[in-house]
């Protein structure tokens, strides 16, 4: 098992000792911080964006789905992004434990993905739980996704909104933590 797929479930990393951890995950850190930097600096309408934005995601981002800079994504590696996604400025996501955006996602300004949490009694220690963002969903300015969240297909997440726990298909929901307010038509 791969420190990625560690991280994906679970297990505790120490990020200090971590032979696996220093080798894999810090060079993407770097890699992908760096390319972010790139972007960031960019006319957010410059050809060079999307090239860069390949190069960030290994030629895994689709035509038809766009992200408007600034971004920052510390493992670009570990984000998976589907058709006609649309994710707006200022996103930002810690990625150890892997992001899966499916189809037709709409994502507003200054939303955060969090995909790992530390120890409490020892902040070495990491672990990684997978944020997966199922078909038609559509993600509030400013809302936070914690670890280990799925938000189900045609969901609605409300701006402001901290989700800490899984959302039904269907469902909108706000608040923080984020809680039920009514089905989505």
């Amino acid at each position: 098992m791969d420190i990625y797929e560690r991280f994906k479930v679970g297990e505790p990393v120490n990020i200090l000792t971590d032979e696996e951890y220093q080798n894999v995950c810090m060079p993407e850190l770097r890699r992908s911080k760096t390319l972010c930097h790139r972007i960031n600096l960019l006319d957010p309408f410059a050809p060079e964006v999307r090239t860069l934005l390949q190069e960030l995601f290994e030629g895994r981002l689709p035509q038809s789905s766009n992200i408007t800079p600034p971004l920052y994504i510390d493992r670009g590696k570990t984000v998976f992004i589907g058709e006609n996604v649309t994710i707006n400025e200022g996103f930002s996501t810690t990625s150890t434990g892997s992001v899966t955006i499916e189809n037709d996602v709409m994502i507003a300004p200054h939303v955060s993905i969090v995909t790992a949490n530390h120890d409490f009694g020892n902040h070495y220690i990491m672990r990684g739980k997978p944020v997966v963002i199922q078909k038609g969903v559509w993600i509030g300015s400013r809302a936070v996704i914690c670890p280990g969240v799925t938000i189900g297909e045609g969901a609605v997440v409300a701006a402001g909104a901290v989700v800490t726990k899984d959302v039904a298909p269907h469902t909108v929901v706000g608040g923080n933590p984020a809680k039920f307010i009514k089905e989505a038509k």
